[in-house]
């Protein structure tokens, strides 16, 4: 969850991610639980809702992170990765520096990554 760490449901970030997903043709791709898990929050907070629960808020962080990595530029979710590799490791990286990190981990098969434990 690295891209929508940050990320907080309510109605104006939600409705700007489905525009977002819509617009670069990823919100069909979307399980259909996740877009009406979305669409159904939507409804929620437009009649004056409030979400309250950890549950309901993690899982619109997991469909936002989803979201937000099909449509980011691969620099940006390279810099991300980078960044928490450099975390991890205990490196000073620049923003080149993550960057390479995150590249040379996206582009390693999985079977080959180390396993990190959460």
């Amino acid at each position: 969850m690295l891209l929508a760490a940050g990320f907080v449901p309510s109605l104006l970030s939600l409705s700007a991610l489905k525009s977002r997903a819509l617009r670069k043709g990823v919100w069909f791709r979307l399980d259909p639980a996740a877009r009406a898990l979305v669409d159904a929050t939507l409804l929620y907070l437009k009649r004056g809702g409030v979400i309250k629960s950890p549950a309901l808020i993690n899982a619109l962080r997991a469909v936002a992170e989803r979201i937000l990595s099909s449509t980011s530029p691969l620099r940006v979710l390279a810099k991300a990765v980078g960044m928490a590799i450099a975390r991890a490791r205990g490196i000073q990286a620049d923003e080149e520096r993550a960057i390479a990190l995150g590249i040379q981990w996206i582009n390693t098969p999985k079977q080959w990554r180390p396993q990190v434990a959460d």
